[in-house]
């Protein structure tokens, strides 16, 4: 083999770590579960997609290449949404393994230079997305049977998906190299990648002109190219987010405006080049940073003494409450984000009432805003209470809490006890501003309207021109009972967080699977309220059983048609009955589980602790 040909080859595919990551994940079944279950979502939805061609009963060829079109487009957003949330699960272990000093010290031992040691954990870990891209294209070379669909736009929507997951992975290794990732640093993945896109897309939408006055199609904006989901739309739409052909900017701007996909691709690389480089630049540093932070400043360890507390109530309740949350990056990052929500929603009122901003538009960043806080505050749930058991285990604190007189039930009570009381100030954030958003809509109705009049009216026709319709910003009554919907559900996350981390040895373990089933839940009951929306009192029901679906029936009145098929004050009592029926069946699902766990606590405790 040439020389020049096996240095390189030493640095990607014959690196030893990458070798060693690829040779060990291939032979878990986790990995095999989610590689056979991600291309089973995908094939489900192309599936279901091409038998709606048939089903619609339009078999010329203009109308079968429209609807090929629009089932790869489904099919392309599917797979990126997969890839957003299987890059972060596979990069789990750079996080918290690599991120230990002792895995960097033994690789320090090796005569493996930093660049390889960066590259072999890049490359082994982000060979299994590689892989699953690789498996989709002969289903989305399916949708080329009928037309409509180039095979360029097929390779360029891989290359978008690959881009994505590159971004993210050197994200993960830049992390553990600089320490500072932990068992947290996994759910903030997921929660700053949604966070990204949602206020991507709420700028864009904010930044987007119609190319003629009255008309539906925009120009894309600079924001473009740092969305792949936008950059997907301004591929796959290109007649309602059309493409500029000239840009008046200067360079680079002007690539941004004219080729959002490209500018996407390189935007991508060159900030994983420099974080890249920035890990491999401090590799040898790690040996000299045992006793110092991330600054250099060294750690000094000081003892100090302190008066003893007072023990009330369950004493586990009170030790989750407060004891173990009582550092200040947990209390800024609690009272942060209360105070920077509730003076986003200030700011945002004061413009709507001083006109400054459209209704339409105060509508739609309400809505972005309170779904950033909906997702933020679910993760931090789920990453407390999958991490606290587990936590517990690893640091050997389980094991003496075993001897006490602590039963399953009030161990497990407790747990859930003190943590809904630490995470009490975020939770009540949304809550208090549909609550507040309710009240105003409520006493002045007139003022907060779509357009005129927001009383009742009468929609008794099949055929409704919503647009002409004078409709309030939000359902009222919905919005004043969201937090009977959201509490119980934070509480059903936080009991299936407890679950997992009883059951599963390690914390990133419990997290993951946590989030796994949390997502299909939501996901689940969201497309059972499509075909269920077309049934009056089931619609109401199905449209108020999860936060999100809850927030979109809230907001979204203009698509509505089913339920506003008499008045908005019958929709309103709708909606809000089935806010309580959501909240009965998330807090009974709660107790369910917490019946269930105290019962098999002892059980799957001691056969992970070896003793059974």
């Amino acid at each position: 083999m040439p020389r020049l040909l096996q240095w390189f080859l030493r640095f990607s595919i014959l690196n030893p770590i990458c070798t060693r990551l690829i040779g060990a994940a291939s032979r878990r079944r986790r990995d095999l579960y989610i590689r056979s279950g991600y291309i089973a979502i995908l094939g489900v939805v192309l599936l279901l997609g091409l038998l709606s061609l048939t089903a619609a009963g339009r078999f010329s060829l203009r109308d079968l290449a429209a609807g090929s079109s629009s089932v790869f487009g489904v099919v392309a957003i599917t797979q990126l949404i997969l890839i957003c949330v299987l890059t972060p699960m596979f990069m789990a272990g750079a996080i918290s393994k690599e991120a230990n000093p002792r895995t960097w010290d033994i690789l320090l031992t090796t005569p493996l230079s930093p660049l390889q040691i960066i590259l072999g954990n890049l490359f082994g870990r982000l060979f299994f997305i590689i892989a699953l891209l690789i498996g989709t294209l002969p289903m989305m070379i399916v949708t080329q049977f009928f037309g409509g669909v180039s095979l360029e736009t097929i390779i360029q929507v891989q290359i978008i998906s690959v881009a994505l997951a590159l971004i993210v992975a050197t994200a993960a290794i830049g992390m553990s190299v600089t320490r500072t990732a932990g068992r947290k640093a996994a759910v903030s993945f997921f929660v700053v990648t949604v966070l990204y896109l949602l206020v991507t897309l709420a700028i864009d939408r904010f930044l987007r002109t119609p190319i003629t006055a009255g008309s539906t199609s925009s120009w894309t904006t600079l924001i473009t190219p740092l969305n792949p989901f936008l950059v997907l739309e301004a591929l796959l739409q290109p007649s309602g987010y059309v493409i500029p052909q000239t840009s008046n900017l200067f360079w680079p701007l002007s690539s941004f405006a004219t080729n959002p996909v490209s500018s996407w691709i390189w935007v991508t690389c060159i900030l994983s080049f420099f974080v890249i480089a920035f890990s491999a630049n401090q590799v040898r540093k790690m040996g000299d940073r045992c006793n110092s932070n991330i600054l250099g400043i060294s750690k000094l360890s000081k003892v100090t003494e302190r008066e003893g507390h007072a023990v009330s109530g369950n004493p586990i309740a009170w030790r989750e409450r407060v004891t173990r949350h009582r550092n200040v990056g947990s209390i800024i990052a609690r009272w942060g984000f209360v105070a920077l929500c509730l003076l986003a929603f200030i700011i945002l009122t004061t413009l709507f009432l001083t006109n400054m901003i459209p209704k339409e538009m105060y509508q739609m960043l309400l809505l972005f805003l309170l779904l950033s806080e909906i997702i933020i505050v679910t993760f931090a749930s789920i990453s407390l209470a999958a991490s606290s058991i587990a936590k517990e285990r690893e640091d050997g604190s389980l094991d003496l809490l075993l001897t006490t007189a602590i039963t399953p039930k009030l161990y497990l009570s407790g747990k859930i006890r003190g943590l809904t009381m630490h995470l009490l100030p975020m939770v009540l954030v949304p809550c208090c501003t549909t609550v507040m958003l309710g009240s105003l809509i409520a006493l002045l109705p007139d003022s907060y309207s779509i357009a005129g009049n927001a009383d009742m009216i009468p929609l008794n026709t099949n055929d409704l021109d919503l647009s002409k319709i004078p409709t309030p910003i939000v359902f009222f009554l919905p919005a004043l009972l969201f937090p009977i919907v959201f509490i119980p559900y934070i509480a059903f996350c936080m009991t299936l967080g407890l679950l997992w981390s009883m059951r599963s040895k390690g914390t990133i373990s419990a997290i993951i699977t946590t989030l796994f089933f949390v997502c299909v839940i939501t996901a689940g009951l969201g497309l059972c309220s499509i075909p269920f929306g077309r049934i009056d009192f089931a619609g109401a029901i199905f449209n108020s059983i999860s936060p999100v679906n809850s927030l979109f029936a809230i907001f979204e009145i203009t698509s509505n048609k089913q339920l506003l098929k008499t008045t908005l004050f019958a929709t309103n009592v709708q909606l809000g009955i089935g806010s309580f029926i959501a909240g009965a069946i998330w807090s009974s699902a709660s107790a369910g589980l917490l019946r269930a766990m105290s019962a098999s606590f002892v059980v799957t405790v001691r056969r992970l602790a070896g003793n059974a």
